[in-house]
């Protein structure tokens, strides 16, 4: 057996076998150890893939929870969504019900103040005839007595739309349903202007504040200047105001170049020394203010509110003190009827300031009282008028009235009289001339006539 080994590993290669054996074997091992290593990092990814799929199921767990209660929301949505469709179902049906009730109450309601309308007009017509009748009494009859008996027959068929006893706000056929735009006419003593705005926008109002060609002033000047002949108007509001008074004393007539103020007042029930000394008879100046001023008003409806018929759409609210009789309201509505305000003489696209007045203040103040009372405070006219109510919706007869002329213009007149009477003879003269510069300065704010 030695002798074999010996054969097959020769003494003198022995040691070269035995460090290839080494040798082999190192490589063994490492390559063992690397294995050893490899399985070893095997093993902890293993287990790293292990922690990220229970991760995973724990989120699928709970994606599965949220799903189900989202399930189980959406049931319950679905099921109230279904009972508010009932509910919805049920009042569509109610609803229905109401309408036709308010249609047939609505109906009744016509039927009563068409009841009402005709009681008021035999009621004028009656009052009418009295006065006529007072008036064949007389003895003499003059021109006068013609003209009132002339007044009261034309104011017969108009006196129902002019002062209306009721205003019904539910009411819309009470006004035209085709009207889309309502205009303001402040017709004022010394100053005048207008307001418009959309029906369905009353937020946005809209207030006039160019006046012949000048932008900023929210009222011009109730003045009219005429021709010699006081037939055509030559200028009006403020222009009619710009030429000095000394040009006017060089005419041979120069009362006939004065520009026509305080026509308003003839209106008012004053005596004939308060009224102002007109040339020509007031009706034609109101007539011919309202016309010039509708011109402006057309103009301004027609560039901000385009596609308007002004006769058709447009509710024109004249500022129209409540103590004015019913001669009066009519005088007012025939001069707009003459200027084209209106179309029609008795046109109901037409009403006064305390019926527009009350309107807004039950639609914006909700208050639970029985009456109100609106302060109107002019430049020249103070009224004051209390409205009783019906309902909450409805307004009745005027109870109280009551004016006075202690506007603004009057303290301011009252006010240079007492410098004039402090300031003595002179110094009042002084004091007119400094006006009179101011007013040639600034013809547009300031008006002054020494004379």
């Amino acid at each position: 057996m030695t002798n074999e080994c010996e054969n097959l590993f020769p003494a003198d290669n022995h040691h070269e076998v035995v460090e290839k054996l080494e040798t082999g074997f190192n490589k063994l091992n490492n390559k063992f150890v690397n294995l050893l290593e490899e399985n070893q990092r095997i093993k902890q990814q293993y287990e790293n893939l292990q922690e990220k799929s229970q991760e995973i199921l724990n989120i699928n767990s709970e994606l599965n929870e949220k799903y189900q209660e989202i399930l189980r929301v959406n049931s319950d949505l679905n099921k109230k969504n279904q009972e508010i469709l009932c509910k919805y179902s049920n009042l569509k049906v109610k609803l229905q019900a109401k309408d036709e009730q308010i249609e047939k109450l609505q109906k009744d309601l016509n039927l009563e103040k068409q009841k009402n309308k005709e009681f008021q007009r035999l009621e004028i017509i009656s009052q009418n005839l009295e006065k006529n009748l007072k008036i064949l009494e007389v003895d003499e009859i003059d021109i006068n007595t013609i003209n009132t008996f002339k007044e009261n027959s034309e104011q017969k068929n108009c006196n129902i739309n002019s002062n209306p006893t009721t205003f019904d706000l539910n009411n819309n056929k009470s006004l035209k349903n085709d009207i889309k735009v309502v205009v303001g006419l402040d017709f004022g003593v010394r100053y005048s202007g207008f307001s418009y705005c959309y029906v369905n926008d009353t937020e946005n109002i809209c207030s006039n504040n160019i006046w012949h060609g000048k932008v900023g002033q929210f009222k011009t000047n109730s003045v009219l200047q005429y021709d010699y002949e006081y037939n055509n108007v030559v200028q009006w509001g403020t222009p009619a105001l710009v030429k000095n008074p000394k040009h006017w004393n060089r005419k041979q007539n120069n009362e006939s170049c004065r520009p026509i103020e305080l026509f308003k007042l003839y209106i008012g029930n004053l005596s004939d020394n308060l009224n102002p000394k007109l040339p020509v008879e007031y009706k034609k100046v109101i007539s011919d203010y309202f016309r010039e001023i509708g011109k402006e008003i057309k103009d301004a409806v027609a560039i901000r509110c385009p596609n308007i018929d002004y006769f058709e759409n447009v509710l024109l609210v004249i500022t129209v003190p409540a103590e004015f009789a019913d001669i009066q309201k009519g005088i007012i509505r025939k001069c707009a009827f003459h200027a084209e305000l209106i179309k029609e003489e008795c046109s109901t696209n037409f009403n006064l300031l305390q019926n527009a007045a009350a309107i807004y203040c039950m639609k914006n103040f909700k208050c639970q009282l029985p009456a109100q009372s609106e302060i109107d405070c002019g430049s020249s006219i103070v009224n004051l008028t209390t409205l009783k109510f019906k309902s909450n919706t409805q307004f009745g007869e005027i109870t109280k009235k009551a004016k006075d002329f202690c506007g603004s213009s009057f303290i301011d007149d009252e006010f240079i009289k007492y410098l004039q009477k402090i300031l003595g003879g002179s110094a009042s003269i002084r004091m007119k001339s400094v006006i009179q510069i101011t007013q040639k300065k600034n013809p547009d704010y300031i008006r002054f006539d020494p004379d």
